[in-house]
């Protein structure tokens, strides 16, 4: 969408530009009632001052924000340095903010950054922040990656497919008795495509048992939270084969199998997702799914740049890979 400007406020409030941008700045001699119309139609638009286009510049500021949910994480912290590097290598700056997945931090965090005069955002993750993103639409050109809001373009991921062959895999290889665990999915695409693949694969068939759990405590600490559910609820069920929606979920599974005597993948198949790097060099190595980080960021950061540049860009679907290792036999033919 077009984004808000000052004159687009003054219009609607019925005054000049200059009026509002003095209301807005402060300190002005004006009326409360011309105050008033004019704070209520910059409400309104959603417009935001630019601190940037105070200095009366002309030209792009040369830098983008970028939205994370959990910067801490693997995969984000991936996310950021690729999109860190491709931004260097054009001359632009980044500006990255970490909302924690609470709306309010989430909404400061694009009111400064408009403020910082930036020349679009990227946000990666996420899940309930969809009006948020909207929002910041109207102002400024914004892509999105791993998750789609609206029109937004976006780069995500085949999650509903790859979890799909995964589980057919694991059918395959002779699994009959199947727990999915995972994060409460919270408004998250991802977490949720992930689910939806386990189902296609094996709500039709009709000698199986499946348990799901979805949790929000996963949300926080993976690997204890799990490593607990494993000891006090999973083990007294015990699955032929666990499917989790994230690494650190699949390797709290199995050092508590190895604590409750159950041997993996003899007793229990386990896969991961995401390919941590400590995933490789776990005991037993986990199987698990790969999602290029590079890749995404470099084609959300190209695709956002072109947006700045008045030139089209379309959302892209990435494929990912199933990456098989000690945790759960399976055979490659069969993914």
């Amino acid at each position: 969408m077009r984004k808000v400007t000052i004159k687009d406020v003054a219009r609607l409030a019925g005054v000049s530009a200059s009026t509002v941008s003095r209301v807005l700045a402060g300190g002005a001699a004006i009326s409360e009632d011309t105050c008033s119309r004019v704070r209520d139609a910059a409400e309104k638009l959603g417009y935001i001052p630019n601190t940037a286009a105070r200095s009366l510049r002309c030209e792009k500021s040369r830098s983008i924000g970028v939205v994370l949910p959990d910067i801490s994480g693997e995969f984000y912290s991936l996310c950021a340095s690729s999109i860190l590097k491709y931004a260097r290598m054009v001359g632009y700056t980044v500006l990255f903010i970490e909302s924690g997945r609470e709306l309010e931090a989430e909404r400061d965090g694009i009111r400064i950054l408009l403020q910082h005069g930036v020349d679009g955002m990227i946000f990666i993750g996420g899940g309930s922040d969809g009006a948020l993103i909207l929002e910041a639409s109207r102002s400024v050109p914004v892509m999105t990656g791993d998750r789609r809001v609206d029109n937004i373009p976006s780069v995500t991921f085949n999650n509903r497919e790859t979890v799909r062959r995964l589980s057919n895999a694991l059918y395959s290889a002779g699994h009959r008795s199947f727990l999915y665990l995972g994060e409460s999915f919270n408004g998250f695409e991802n977490l949720s495509e992930r689910y939806a693949g386990f189902t296609d694969a094996l709500s039709m068939k009709n000698d199986i048992r499946v348990t799901t759990m979805l949790e929000d405590s996963l949300h926080g600490d993976k690997l204890s939270v799990s490593f607990r559910l494993f000891c006090e609820r999973i083990k007294d069920m015990l699955p032929d084969a666990v499917i989790t929606s994230n690494d650190l979920i699949a390797q709290g599974i199995i050092s508590a199998s190895y604590k409750c005597g159950i041997r993996i993948p003899e007793q229990i198949a386990v896969t991961g997702f995401d390919d941590m790097t400590s995933s490789a060099y776990y005991t037993p190595s986990v199987t698990t799914v790969r999602q290029d980080a590079d890749e995404l960021s470099r084609l959300c950061f190209n695709g956002l740049i072109a947006l700045i540049e008045n030139k089209p860009t379309v959302s892209q679907i990435l494929k990912q890979k199933i990456i098989i290792r000690d945790s759960a036999e399976i055979k490659e033919g069969e993914v």
